[in-house]
């Protein structure tokens, strides 16, 4: 017996979850037993729609209908003639005989996401197997990009560290290090093992490594050149590349997640970039009345490395006069307040 229509039960991925071949018309869908296609969702009434073939228009040409019946929530469609939300007893052409060649119809019943396939309809291009990569080519942008953020922390924890406790802190510094990378990385791996059925473990390492080796790139190369060109905007603003990196670092993980909500997960990093930059910057003038972070260059490298032209003295000195009126105001204004505040403990 020839089959008159396929529908797929898809997941929240697009993924196929359950595939009912149908060989009559017409198609009833919902929860009631006596369906041709039983749905266990509470959102999906007893008798929920039903799909036939049936004269359109004149009656000279046919297609497929799909009739809504009682239902509080409605069928949305999705056709090659664009969306639309049916409601109960509401009825539309899904399919014309004109429609030869188009892709499967998807309709969305209740919160179940069904795909219509007519034999008409095209099968979509068979899709080549991928060239797996080998073990050794996964592993050693992994295994670079470990080595330089080891160099890093290594050299970090020398400038920090006294040379009496350098060894313990360089023991402290791996086990911290270590702990913190396998807790983040298999946090996101049991995210993504939940969802997506695939942990991707060694996808969470590699951004997590990357990520970390950019966060240290954005601390000194901003600090680098406030130094070198004599200009305290890299240093101030150096916050923004640390929100940057860190919102794209959370996109790539939750790429791994939500693998096809790409655009959706774009949007949400790009905005919560965004809000959290505008945060910083009132957070800085609510603490020191300036857009910037830092209120002076707390960082020195080797003099040799400057390229601004050095400042006599005398012209430095004059420079510093400019302040005297605005600390002058600013001295006034705490002095007030604090006379005020001892004036009303006197009252006390």
């Amino acid at each position: 017996m020839a089959h008159v229509a396929l529908i797929d039960v898809l997941d929240r991925d697009g993924h196929v979850r359950q595939t009912w071949v149908a060989d009559h018309w017409p198609l009833r869908i919902g929860r009631a037993l006596d369906n041709d296609l039983v749905l266990a969702d509470p959102h999906v009434a007893a008798h929920h729609c039903e799909i036939d073939r049936a004269a359109l228009g004149d009656e000279r040409e046919s297609g497929v209908v799909l009739t809504v019946g009682e239902s509080k929530n409605g069928v949305h469609a999705t056709t090659a003639h664009g969306k639309r939300h049916l409601q109960a007893g509401q009825q539309q052409a899904i399919s014309r005989a004109g429609d030869a060649g188009l892709m499967a119809v998807e309709l969305t019943v209740g919160l179940t996401r069904l795909r219509l396939r007519l034999p008409e309809f095209a099968l979509a291009p068979e899709l080549p197997f991928t060239a797996q990569p080998s073990v050794a080519r996964r592993l050693a942008p992994i295994a670079v990009a470990a080595v330089v953020l080891l160099a890093a922390l290594l050299f970090n924890t020398y400038l920090a560290s006294d040379p009496d406790t350098f060894i313990s802190s360089i023991g402290s510094m791996l086990a911290t290090a270590g702990l913190a990378t396998a807790v983040w990385c298999s946090a996101w791996a049991l995210l993504s093992k939940t969802f997506t059925h695939q942990a991707r473990f060694l996808w969470h390492v590699r951004v997590f490594l990357f990520a970390a080796i950019a966060l240290f790139t954005v601390d000194a190369l901003p600090d680098l050149a406030s130094f070198v060109f004599s200009v305290p905007w890299p240093s101030d603003f150096a916050f923004i590349g640390t929100v940057a990196v860190a919102t794209t670092a959370l996109y790539f993980h939750l790429l791994a997640v939500e693998p096809a909500r790409r655009r959706l997960l774009r949007w949400m990093a790009s905005a919560g970039a965004v809000a959290a930059v505008l945060m910083l910057l009132a957070t800085h003038v609510q603490r020191s009345d300036r857009l910037g972070d830092e209120l002076y260059m707390s960082h020195l490298f080797p003099p040799s490395w400057r390229l601004a032209k050095p400042v006599a003295s005398a012209p430095f000195i004059d420079g510093l006069a400019q302040l005297k009126p605005l600390l002058d105001k600013q001295a006034a204004s705490r002095g007030g307040s604090d006379a005020g505040d001892t004036g009303g403990g006197d009252e006390d």
